[in-house]
């Protein structure tokens, strides 16, 4: 019971932290950050908890600066299609391996030079929106959020902006150089 008692706070802290917490690993810039903070706490968010992943907040960024590099908002690009991109990048994304290649985890935009106007758009699109709230079970998984934006004036768009929610297959916590293995018992919450 008393492990049970354990996961059931650390997970609460968790929806704590991202609901009311900093938004700083969730994106390199303050739109970006601002974004997130929208996404997270939305009233139609389906998942219990969407953290903030400085790994795909710093993809992200690097893929809007390709973008507005390129002038086009794309999900393809050179740096390659977003779940290869991901895992390229040292995120060890959670899919199977005869899918990987093609988009299970970004949602892209152009032209928009406020988080709300982004917001509005990927929720008045079904392809965007069941991706950005959780609202397919498959989505539902995805637990991690990295956000990318920037503004380039001598591009079409002017402002890009891309979003990552994406499942690792591990959890990530980060304990520096502690191994929390070797000091307590295994409590059942960590995944595969």
């Amino acid at each position: 019971m008393l492990r049970i008692s354990l996961f059931i706070l650390l997970v609460l802290s968790y929806q704590l932290e991202a609901k009311e917490g900093s938004y700083e690993s969730c994106g390199l810039n303050h739109k970006a950050r601002e974004l997130a903070r929208l996404i997270i706490t939305n009233k139609d968010q389906k998942r219990p908890i969407l953290q903030c992943n400085a790994l795909l907040a710093e993809v992200a960024y690097k893929k809007a600066k390709e973008m507005a590099k390129e002038g086009k908002v794309s999900h393809n690009g050179p740096g390659g299609m977003p779940d290869q991109r991901l895992i390229d990048a040292g995120y060890p994304l959670s899919l199977p391996a005869s899918v990987v290649g093609t988009n299970h985890v970004e949602s892209v935009m152009g032209g928009a030079t406020h988080a709300e106007e982004v917001l509005d758009y990927f929720a008045n699109s079904y392809a965007h929106r069941i991706h950005i709230f959780g609202e397919h079970p498959f989505y539902l998984e995805q637990f991690e959020i990295g956000i990318g934006y920037t503004e380039e004036w001598h591009s079409p768009h002017i402002d890009y902006w891309v979003v990552y929610i994406a499942k690792a297959g591990r959890l990530t916590i980060e304990y520096g150089d502690r191994d929390p293995l070797k000091e307590t018992k295994y409590l059942g919450v960590y995944k595969k």
